[in-house]
């Protein structure tokens, strides 16, 4: 197990810290380290009958539109689920009866600390959608027959989508199988 030998905060942001440094190795040795040192999110997926509730933004990262399940960044202090909650009000306008937790994981341990919980909404009233200023919008609703076959092309772009569409999938099929 690797464990800092030094390090520091060189970058501290709104919502990321970057922290560099040494690590010593498991074993023997040294090696430099840099790690994203994020606060967590959530990823909830609202479903409606047999339709899944998506969004398309713009995404700077990728200097694309991407399709994405509603998510959001926790904030100190956050309960999970109330963020899932408040990001699937936000982002669709949607209030859940329901939300069930479909688990966790980590976005890309390589380099971030990030820990993204999903988290699977039904019983879905509109109440009206309420984005932040900077959120621009698309709201896409796709049949369960059709998020499987774009599951099955790679066709999400979006690593948590991807996750959560697949634990929604295998949650629904878990139902399925106990009637």
């Amino acid at each position: 197990m690797e464990k800092w030998k030094e390090s520091s905060l060189v970058y501290e942001g709104k919502i990321v810290n970057l922290r560099v440094g040494t690590v010593v190795l498991e074993g023997d040795g040294t090696a430099y380290r840099e790690v994203v040192e994020h606060p967590g999110g959530v990823c909830i997926v609202p479903l409606l009958g047999d339709r899944v509730i998506l969004v398309k933004q713009f995404r700077i990262a990728v200097e694309d539109y991407v399709v994405e399940a509603p998510a959001g960044k926790i904030e100190k202090g956050d309960d999970p689920i109330q963020r899932a909650k408040q990001e699937l009000l936000e982002e669709t306008g949607y209030e859940a009866e329901m939300v069930e937790y479909l688990g966790s994981a980590y976005s890309s341990v390589g380099y971030c600390s990030e820990v993204i919980n999903f988290y699977l909404a039904r019983g879905l009233k509109y109440v009206g959608c309420k984005p932040e200023e900077d959120e621009k919008i698309e709201i896409i609703e796709m049949k369960l027959e059709e998020v499987r076959e774009k599951l099955e092309k790679f066709a999400f772009r979006d690593s948590k989508t991807y996750i959560a569409l697949q634990a929604m999938l295998y949650k629904l099929s878990q139902e399925d199988s106990k009637v």
